[in-house]
């Protein structure tokens, strides 16, 4: 399934593509990549720590207000940031040596952080400013997914990203 949707992204967003990253920027972003994932899975760990106590005391006055849904969305919310999280911990070693299972890696941890908004959004489905920002996060989803497949063709095998451009 994942391969499934991986080959149609790769189609819109290479492939199909109205703009094209430069060459050398792709190379440069590809050579990088691992130093941008470490970046986000520090800024992820910080602000999974600062949310516990949060959640904790959030949990414990929804709790007692009668709101258990959004409990469980609070605590899955966290979960899935932290699965986040660990994918970009496990893909940095990975994109430093430039291997296709780190690109995998960050391709997920992008999916990660679509489930992350729409679980959010889902936990305050009544608010327009939830609306809003699953809006904005899908957008910057978006972008963020182009960015990672046009790069994609850096952490090929040389033989099949040749092909991957035809």
């Amino acid at each position: 399934m994942l391969n499934n949707l991986e080959t149609k992204l790769n189609k819109l967003l290479v492939t199909d593509a109205p703009f094209q990253l430069p060459d050398g920027l792709k190379k440069w972003i590809g050579q990088y990549a691992w130093i941008f994932a470490l970046v986000g899975a520090v800024l992820g760990i910080l602000a999974s720590l600062a949310l516990l106590p949060l959640i904790g005391i959030g949990s414990f006055f929804a709790a007692a207000s009668g709101s258990a849904a959004l409990v469980l969305f609070i605590w899955l919310s966290l979960f899935v940031m932290i699965a986040y999280t660990a994918l970009l911990c496990v893909a940095t070693p990975r994109l430093k040596n430039m291997q296709k299972s780190g690109w995998n890696l960050i391709f997920y941890s992008n999916l990660f952080f679509i489930a992350y908004d729409i679980l959010y959004w889902l936990g305050h489905i009544t608010s327009v400013g939830a609306y809003f920002g699953l809006m904005w996060n899908l957008l910057w989803a978006a972008v963020g997914l182009y960015f990672v497949f046009q790069v994609r063709s850096q952490f090929l095998p040389k033989k099949a990203a040749k092909a991957d451009k035809a």
